[in-house]
């Protein structure tokens, strides 16, 4: 066990979650994306295999061998798109921790190899079931496309490119869910298919006072966080800061997750 192996093996698992979430919220269909999950999936599994051959307490908690597997299971026991997004957080969340934890660690302190080790072993061995009532907020909560697309900046620091990237995902993500022209940017784009006044092609609200709500924070959220860092560094230092801002980005990306696109505006995908 290395630290560059222990971290491919997280990243691995992060694209499976992804893969599930994708397919499960209506981003990809399974025909498209079951070999390569399938693959992934071997791989995953035969590392947990290898490590426990090598003494370590570790399970494979996903017994999704295909999509079409994960897809017989989420249709008939996971009705919401929240509710799947939520299964698969929570899925590898026994391996992940501690996985993570130790990398985290390694990271700040430049363990050795038998350092790392160690540490993993122990905190293997003293996974204790938190209390139902509990819940840790970190980067792996947000929206898959937000984790995909950020972590590697805000974990090496690159602060002002992490928000950038987020924004710049919302911001495609309204694009394409209204079909608007590549030409249609910021604040304009969110306008445009967002108006209450002006048959909006995204619906978050039948209340005209809540629609125009979310036309105002996807506005403000646009021409705050995106629109600055398309013109000049701001060379943003807080890693909290960042953090709360990528999280804003990730509820806007799952308010558009859920929100009506009327007909007119549909790809027909």
């Amino acid at each position: 066990m290395t630290p560059q192996s222990l971290e491919q093996l997280v990243q691995k698992i992060h694209e499976l979650q992804t893969l599930m979430v994708t397919v499960a919220t209506g981003e990809a269909r399974i025909q498209e994306k079951d070999d390569e999950y399938k693959q992934l999936y071997m791989e995953v599994s035969l590392k947990l295999e290898s490590l426990q051959n090598e003494g370590f307490n570790v399970d494979n908690p996903n017994s999704f061998r295909s999509l079409w597997d994960w897809y017989n299971y989420w249709s008939a026991h996971l009705g919401t798109y929240a509710l799947r997004r939520q299964y698969v957080g929570e899925l590898y969340e026994k391996v992940l921790t501690p996985f993570e934890n130790t990398l985290y660690k390694h990271r700040a302190n430049s363990m050795s190899s038998e350092e790392l080790i160690d540490d993993l072993q122990r905190r293997l061995g003293q996974m204790i079931p938190e209390p139902q009532t509990s819940f840790k907020f970190t980067i792996n909560s947000l929206h898959p496309k937000i984790i995909h697309r950020c972590q590697q900046q805000f974990e090496s620091g690159k602060y002002d490119d992490a928000i950038f990237n987020a924004m710049k995902i919302v911001e495609e993500e309204i694009r394409a869910r209204a079909s608007a022209a590549p030409t249609d940017v910021g604040v304009a784009l969110v306008s445009k298919v967002m108006n209450p006044n002006q048959q909006p092609k995204l619906i978050f609200s039948l209340v005209n006072a809540e629609q125009e709500a979310a036309h105002s924070m996807y506005r403000g959220a646009i021409g705050s966080f995106k629109n600055p860092l398309s013109h000049r560094f701001l060379d943003t230092s807080d890693p909290i800061k960042t953090f709360e801002i990528l999280g804003f980005a990730s509820l806007l990306m799952r308010m558009l997750d859920d929100a009506t696109v009327t007909p007119s505006s549909s790809n027909g995908v």
